[in-house]
């Protein structure tokens, strides 16, 4: 094919444009996700349509599309009024149009009307969506299954500090008819946006830090369009209210539905104030709870002291007689006493004085028969003492021969006489060998004389 037999681009668009307007029709209804979305200044709308694959979230067909400013004036509030939320990047629409192919620019589709039911249904899928996957996991009540203290006074609130709400919610606590009070600690955090799950989701966590020192949580905020709550009905967060270990309460302040936190939640109010007023009542009821069972208490304890009092005035109508019967039996048991006192003191005067007779008797007799006694011991014992000294003096006497006897025996006379002799030296006698030394003079005495003889050598037993 020669460049000449060719057909210009301009043509080709052409053909196309024709073939699209002959081929469709003038208007369509179209499901489509908002990749992209931006206003012009000149009051027109710009959008990106795209088409996911629903099982790996990959785009599958993309178009873009515009809202020209006469239509978009009239579209877009009606849109956010009836879903509660403006039109934005990733919401799922149901837009109708037509196709239209610019030579120039290219196909477009120009939406002409927005169809909000399909976008709320889109809304309400994916809630319902978190709330099975919640089912699912089997966390979805046990936030509920927490036991709410019976007077909650010490709160954990979590909101925004310049939130309407809170200042509601505090002001309603502290000026609350009953005199009740109840001390909060704000934990700050974001109540809309992107950012609002995750914000919340460390307040609760700062909030576990201290869990001790807390009854209950409270998540509040003032109400606001339902784009502004949609972050209520994030996953994560749900889940993190639904481990929380205190009851958490929810016044989120929307009406017209009811937040996934909501529906996770321990209890659940309307608005902040309503909130305080659950806390409020209950601590009410508790304190009338009170007051009614004094006040039952008191009219008991009175009925009591009434029936006791009336016992007493019984008992003591019963006792007098008696005292009195008891008082005159003693006052004559007394009298009979008194009577016979004289004669038994009598009696009893004479029985000590023959005692006391008795006694004198006797130690009258004591000393006589107390001397007897010792001059006979003594007798005894001088006796004792003359057999005594009698024998001692025998074996003394006898002991004395013995040691006579003993003496004569070794009287050197009578040694002599045995055949012994005793030597002399200088005139001391001589009783070992070693003393003498050769050329003495030495004089042996005998029984029957006496010798002289001279020392010629000494010797020594080893």
């Amino acid at each position: 094919m020669t460049q000449a037999s060719g057909i210009s681009l301009l043509e080709l668009n052409q053909r196309i444009r024709e073939t699209l307007k002959s081929n469709l029709p003038t208007a369509l209804w179209v499901r489509a996700e908002i990749a992209e979305f931006r206003e012009h200044r000149n009051g027109h709308c710009y959008l990106e349509l795209v088409e996911k694959d629903p099982s790996g979230d990959q785009v599958v067909a993309r178009l873009r599309a515009m809202i020209w400013a006469y239509q978009y004036r009239s579209i877009k509030p009606f849109f956010e009024t009836a879903t509660g939320r403006p039109l934005g990047n990733g919401i799922k629409v149901l837009v109708q149009g037509v196709v239209d192919f610019q030579e120039l620019y290219g196909m477009s589709f120009q939406i002409r009307n927005i169809d909000p039911a399909y976008t709320l249904g889109d809304l309400e899928q994916r809630r319902q969506e978190v709330l099975q996957r919640l089912r699912s996991d089997g966390v979805i009540n046990m936030n509920k299954g927490q036991d709410l203290p019976l007077v909650p006074q010490r709160i954990a609130v979590i909101s925004s500090e310049s939130a309407a709400g809170y200042g509601d919610f505090i002001q309603q606590l502290s000026n609350n008819a009953y005199g009740l009070k109840f001390y909060c600690k704000l934990f700050p955090a974001l109540m809309q946006g992107e950012q609002a799950p995750s914000s919340i989701i460390s307040a609760l966590d700062r909030i576990y830090t201290y869990e001790a020192h807390f009854d209950v949580v409270v998540l509040i905020r003032g109400g606001g369009a339902a784009l502004d709550l949609l972050c209520f009905d994030d996953y994560d967060l749900a889940y993190h209210l639904t481990q929380f270990p205190l009851p958490v309460i929810t016044g989120i302040g929307h009406d017209r539905d009811v937040s996934v936190a909501d529906m996770v939640a321990h209890t659940s109010a309307k608005t902040p104030t309503a909130v305080a007023e659950f806390l409020i009542s209950g601590a009410a009821a508790v304190l009338e709870r009170v007051e009614s069972a004094a006040r039952l208490l008191k009219t008991a304890t009175r009925e009591q002291l009434q029936i006791h009092r009336q016992g007493m005035d019984k008992l003591a109508y019963q006792t007098a007689p008696l005292a009195r019967r008891i008082l005159s039996d003693r006052k004559y048991a007394l009298a009979t006493l008194a009577r016979r006192l004289p004669s038994v003191g009598a009696l009893f005067l004479q029985q000590q004085h023959q005692r006391l007779q008795q006694a004198v008797r006797v130690l009258q007799q004591a000393p006589a028969r107390r001397v007897a006694d010792g001059r006979r011991e003594l007798q005894r014992a001088s006796e004792r003492l003359s057999g005594g000294s009698r024998s001692a003096i025998k074996r003394a006497g006898e002991r004395l021969q013995m040691l006579e006897r003993a003496n004569r025996l070794n009287d050197p006379v009578e040694v002599l006489k045995r055949g012994y002799s005793m030597s002399f030296c200088g005139g001391k006698v001589i009783k070992e060998a070693a003393v003498l030394q050769s050329g003495e003079v030495l004089e042996t005495v005998f029984r029957d004389g006496r010798v002289e003889s001279k020392v010629i050598e000494v010797k020594i037993k080893e």
